[in-house]
């Protein structure tokens, strides 16, 4: 395990996130056509930046063995990887945010269908999750390995 590798991890999970959220907030606003609101953005960040982190700092960590692994499974730590951040984005991030942006209590909330539809969202957007999260290891291992290769230089 890397420890720069996971430090590198987490300052692309870190990018990854605000790339999302930005991409995420101009599908929103052409798509509704209206201007979306800070507030959006700060809280689409805040639902994806704690999966991304975990998820990215760990493949960080394990770029070396990433690397070294076929296509196939490459694809199904994508999928597990796109899985894993949407359902949380959309379940757990999304209670979170909501108390956290807005300072409600979850009394006002219908947690059991936020966390019902969470899991929904989780399986439907897999099709569209799953390659940009085979991208995103693909840039995360490029990344390490630059930054590794960088190292041997200096050396």
């Amino acid at each position: 395990m890397s420890v720069r590798g996971m430090i590198i991890g987490a300052a692309f999970s870190i990018m990854a996130a605000v790339i999302c959220t930005f991409a995420f907030g101009i599908v929103v606003s052409f798509s509704f056509l209206m201007a979306a609101s800070s507030i959006m953005y700060i809280g689409v960040f805040l639902q994806v930046v704690l999966p991304f982190l975990v998820v990215l700092s760990i493949a960080g960590a394990q770029f070396k063995r990433i690397d070294q692994v076929r296509e196939v499974t490459k694809w199904v730590i994508s999928i597990i990887m796109a899985f894993v951040v949407v359902t949380y984005a959309g379940t757990i991030g999304s209670l979170t945010t909501h108390v956290i942006v807005w300072g409600d209590k979850m009394e006002n909330l219908a947690v059991a269908d936020i966390i019902a539809w969470g899991l929904i969202y989780g399986f439907l957007l897999l099709p569209l999750a799953a390659p940009i999260g085979r991208w995103l290891i693909f840039l995360l291992v490029d990344c390490c390995k630059y930054f590794e290769d960088s190292k041997e230089r200096d050396d």
